[in-house]
């Protein structure tokens, strides 16, 4: 007798399909380029448009033989395939690491911010981000007998409180609170920089708005505005995680000073913007596959 265990293996073993020969290559070939490019950025020297401390020299590197190995065809043994996924669910993840700064590097193109791009790291993190495309094609593949109805939909409401943080404090901020801060008025004076948590409650209203499948959604718009903006922030929220690390083990800038805020603000928020990414991927993919035959 079959149980429902032996049922949920089966589709996870139906879901571990092999990579074509077409992906195959093209995602090697762009790790080679992404290996490459990384070590033309550093032995140019040419000064990074992040700091070191938003991410590890060798990040590109480890990114890249990652995702080639998660790439390369082996056999089509289940075993294989499983560990396959997992290397290239961790090769999106370092490639999307190692393209921290491409949105900024790209308004630095337009007239919004001044111009002064670091050329050799820009190439490298568009590199990243066409391969971390490519490996995300692959693992979001819908699985075969799908059953959709044991697909979870916490991760909309985790998503949700992970968006909170940053428009909480600032809307203290702006109304005369001090919490958070070594000084009034260090995170500016009035309701201007409260702007700045529009997108966030934006992002808390989308969060709640992939946990359910009704009718009356645009699905294709909340899709797009799910993989978009978590596409943004997770090129961000590594990035602001390790400098949390950084800073924790070198021991600067643990006492907030020069910018007038405690440390354990940006903490709050580079945190929360790190775990935001994750639900939002997650939310995102749950709330496409369960609302594929709405």
């Amino acid at each position: 007798m079959i149980t429902e265990q032996h049922k949920a293996n089966l589709v996870s073993q139906s879901s571990l399909k092999p990579v074509s020969k077409v992906e195959e290559w093209i995602g090697i070939i762009l790790c080679i380029l992404v290996l490459a490019s990384g070590i033309v950025e550093r032995l140019v020297h040419v000064p990074l448009s992040y700091d070191a401390k938003f991410s590890p020299v060798f990040l590109p590197f480890i990114a890249a033989i990652i995702a080639a190995t998660g790439f390369i065809r082996l056999n089509d043994h289940s075993r294989w395939l499983g560990m396959q996924q997992i290397l290239r669910w961790t090769g999106l993840f370092l490639m999307i690491w190692t393209a921290n700064g491409l949105p900024l590097d790209l308004l630095r193109l337009t007239p919004l911010m001044p111009p002064g791009i670091d050329w050799p790291g820009f190439i490298t993190k568009a590199l990243a981000f066409a391969t971390a495309v490519v490996l995300a094609r692959l693992v979001m593949k819908r699985p075969d007998n799908l059953m959709t109805t044991n697909i979870a939909t916490w991760y909309g409401y985790a998503a949700f409180v992970l968006a909170l943080p940053y428009p909480i404090m600032r809307t203290l901020w702006a109304l005369g609170g001090t919490i958070g801060l070594i000084k009034p008025g260090a995170a500016g004076e009035g309701f201007l920089p409260w702007l700045a948590s529009i997108p966030w409650i934006l992002a808390a209203i989308l969060s709640l708005l992939l946990i359910t499948t009704s009718r009356w959604k645009p699905r294709r718009l909340l899709l797009t505005a799910g993989w978009f903006a978590t596409g943004i922030v997770a090129m961000i929220g590594p990035a602001a995680f390790w400098f949390i690390i950084s800073s924790l083990v070198t021991g600067t800038d643990s006492d907030g000073s020069g910018i007038g805020i405690k440390f354990w603000v940006p903490c709050l928020f580079y945190s929360s913007w790190f775990f935001w990414s994750i639900a939002a991927a997650a939310a995102t993919r749950s709330y496409q596959l369960r609302s594929a035959g709405s």
